[in-house]
């Protein structure tokens, strides 16, 4: 092998991007370039890095409106994925979409589930590394470890309100920020619950240390107020809320039928045998304090009294409150008092999805662990061509040994595919190339 030739089986991972004015000329590229990497395949060494070639097929060949994303992670996996259907992304891109942020405020963390992505994407690795410093230096706990430790307990986080609320803001916060440092311009941001705070951060309404002390006093106070439950019950607010018990709150309202009720454990517990005689569907929620319910009372003003010590400015970009359901005005992104008292109010979220879907052509992305935002809001989608909604991490539950690193990488050519501005060819790094890449296969005339 000479110098400038490359394996076949070296794992170099990368996106292929295909595009063509016609859905029959897109699948005629993908024959093509099947054809032409099998013939490249069957000579020997490869004459340059496969993401070199990914980006020549980026930039050689004219953007067109129906469009193919495939994550490969060699010349040899190359071969096979051109030929796999279930590992394309493929879409008609929208013409300028609106691109809302989701961000959840509760979600499947645990051990180890993101450390293959860590290895994989630097990018995304330093900013949560920063946060992670935060976080320690301001609550004494090492949340970066547990994450990357498959064998942690879980308890010690998901059982502690204030170092599950911090871990996910890392989390949040980290992602995001990776997913802009690869072309993401978010139009707006909607938060559910500590979402928000996830949400205020990414807009500028605070700084990352500011945030992460807000985060912290915020779980710290909620976990203060002593145990607690909450039930997700399947039924509309309307029917619901005459049928709870004085000790039992609608903590959310996150679909038309669908909700969530928070207070004492054994208050939610009478209340499940309550609801399940009357055949109302319901399930316990991962949620061990009274989330938005009247036992938060005592803890907003301590929590304002902290939020006096830091410093908030007008957003940079659009956030939608889950309080309201409407679009935040700048003197309510930087009250004090608002945010001091959305540890109390009632989430309505499926009212912020009710606004977020005015929007005529929409792709709404959920960064976080988990795909319960992007079911929620899919219950009320009726233009399923111009309103798209995806997770970062797919829609179903993460295997045991954590999420396999292409997973977010498929999203990002699902994203690409759809018209958003991302480029899920450089998340390895801006590339130089260095080798001559061959002549590409000519395109097909419905290109």
């Amino acid at each position: 092998m000479n110098n400038h030739s490359v394996a076949l089986d070296e794992q170099d991972p990368t996106t292929l991007l295909l595009s063509a004015k016609t859905p029959s000329g897109l699948e005629q590229a993908t024959q093509d370039l099947s054809s032409w990497v099998s013939q490249l395949c069957g000579k020997g060494p490869a004459p340059c890095s496969l993401p070199e070639f990914a980006a020549a097929l980026r930039d050689r060949r004219p953007l067109c409106i129906e469009r193919r994303a495939i994550r490969v992670e060699s010349w040899l996996d190359a071969e096979s994925a051109l030929r796999e259907k279930n590992r394309y992304a493929t879409a008609s891109a929208l013409e300028d979409p609106k691109v809302i942020v989701s961000l959840p405020g509760q979600g499947t963390v645990r051990p180890g589930v993101l450390a293959r992505l860590f290895a994989t994407a630097p990018g995304w690795a330093e900013h949560l590394v920063r946060l992670g410093a935060l976080a320690k230096e301001i609550s004494g706990f090492d949340h970066l470890a547990w994450l990357g430790d498959a064998h942690a307990d879980p308890d010690t986080v998901l059982k502690d309100n204030a170092k599950t609320q911090l871990t996910i803001f890392c989390v949040g916060v980290s992602l995001a920020r990776w997913l802009i440092d690869l072309g993401l311009v978010p139009n707006g941001y909607v938060g559910h619950s500590l979402g928000e705070w996830i949400a205020a951060t990414l807009a500028s309404v605070l700084s990352e240390r500011d945030a992460v002390l807000a985060v912290h006093h915020r779980g710290r106070l909620m976990q203060s107020t002593g145990p607690g439950a909450a039930l997700i019950v399947r039924a509309t607010a309307e029917v619901l809320s005459p049928k709870l018990p004085p000790d039992v709150t609608l903590a959310c309202v996150n679909a038309p039928n669908l909700c969530l009720v928070s207070g004492r454990p054994e208050a939610v517990a009478r209340c499940a045998e309550q609801l399940s005689a009357e055949r109302i569907v319901t399930r316990p929620a991962p949620i061990h304090v009274a989330v938005h319910s009247p036992i938060m009372d005592a803890v907003v003003e301590p929590f304002l009294r902290e939020l006096a010590k830091i410093t908030f400015s007008p957003p940079q970009a659009p956030i939608l409150s889950t309080v309201t359901g409407q679009w935040m005005p700048a003197d309510l992104a930087t009250d004090r008092t608002y945010w001091a008292r959305q540890l109390r109010a009632t989430v309505r979220f499926d009212a912020a999805a009710e606004t977020v879907l005015k929007e005529q052509r929409l792709v709404l992305l959920e960064v976080g662990v988990g795909s319960a935002l992007t079911s929620l809001v899919g219950m009320r989608i009726k233009d399923r061509a111009n309103h798209r909604t995806f997770a970062l991490f797919g829609r179903d539950e993460p295997p045991p040994e954590g999420y396999p690193a292409s997973r977010p990488f498929h999203t990002l050519g699902e994203l690409w595919s759809s018209g958003v501005g991302i480029d899920p060819v450089r998340p390895l790094g801006q590339l130089e190339v260095t080798r001559v890449v061959p002549e590409l296969p000519t395109p097909p005339t419905e290109m």
